[in-house]
């Protein structure tokens, strides 16, 4: 006859513990899983929102800036505008905001170098080759940019850029951002990084505004390089109210400039706005257009500025 031999009582209350402890330890680990994948889960979500909340605080600055070019006098635009001053870090429902507007008529437009006639413009190209000389860089790649917007000319130019165009935009398409820049034959990164701060790519033909033009676009222009005004003045300059008074004024001296494609107001601004909450921070850019009458609208948005990246104003 077989006999059943019952475990000792110590052995089972032995068994019973580490049983106990090993499920412990199971409930212990899942629960530290779990309280880990709830806490991720929760600061993805505050991260969303937050992110969320940002854009919608970044768009409410782009209404803002709009707002302030509307009231601004559209006959004069120039560093003493109130929309010229930028706003640092002004904390709003829980983050800070800044933005900056910049009046892109200050720079020179590449896309003046080509008339709304599609001829080359004599005037603006000899302006963009002084802007180089200013700049010290070469070689001159004007050309290069006019067979870039109209690949026709690329023959008669003698150049052969225009082929990196080729089969992607029409022939007249205007440039639509300064990154092209970097197709072009003799473009070097260094060469780039120079020239980018003092030009843009807007939609249309446009002046230059005396009144926001760097030193360096004035030098450009003619002016006399004694009496150029300081690249980042304590006290922004008072705006002047015609072409005319401009070009009598000590900065040009007198010289002869020709008036064409000068102006001392604007119809396109770039407004940078930097939204931080928490550990969320958003950078956005957008180009606002403002017509000489009717309000100021959002024509194109982006996530960069223009000197490093392939995507941006």
């Amino acid at each position: 006859m077989r006999l059943w031999h019952h475990a000792h009582p110590k052995r089972q209350g032995g068994v019973a513990l580490i049983v106990a402890l090993l499920v412990l330890a199971i409930a212990t680990g899942l629960a530290a899983t779990l309280i880990t994948r709830n806490q991720n889960a929760f600061n993805a979500t505050a991260a969303f929102e937050n992110g969320a909340r940002a854009d919608e605080l970044a768009n409410s600055a782009f209404i803002l800036a709009e707002a302030l070019l509307n009231q601004d006098d559209r006959s004069i635009d120039g560093p003493s505008d109130a929309w010229a001053r930028p706003l640092a870090s002004i904390p709003i429902d829980g983050a800070t905001i800044s933005v900056r507007i910049t009046d892109m008529q200050g720079r020179f437009n590449l896309n003046n170098l080509i008339t709304r006639e599609g001829k080359v413009n004599v005037l603006e190209q000899e302006r963009f080759q002084n802007l180089l000389r200013v700049l010290n860089l070469s070689p001159d790649i004007s050309n290069e940019i006019i067979g870039f917007i109209d690949p026709s000319r690329s023959l008669d130019l003698g150049f052969s850029s225009s082929a990196a165009r080729a089969g992607q935009m029409p022939a007249g398409q205007a440039m639509f951002s300064v990154t092209e820049l970097r197709q072009l034959a003799g473009v070097t990164p260094a060469y780039y990084q120079s020239l980018a701060p003092f030009v843009t790519a807007l939609p249309v033909g446009t002046p230059i505004n005396l009144n926001s033009a760097s030193p360096t676009v004035l030098q450009a222009l003619g002016a006399n390089t004694a009496n150029l005004p300081s690249a980042n003045p304590k006290t922004p300059p008072k705006n002047i109210g015609s072409v005319a008074d401009f070009l009598a004024g000590p900065l040009f001296g007198g010289r002869v400039t020709q008036p064409d494609g000068l102006s001392v107001n604007s119809q396109f601004f770039l407004v940078a706005v930097t939204v931080s909450m928490d550990t969320v921070t958003r950078h956005r850019y957008a180009m606002i257009e403002r017509p000489s009458s009717g309000n100021a609208r959002l024509i194109a948005l982006s996530d960069h500025a223009c000197l490093t990246l392939l995507s941006c104003l």
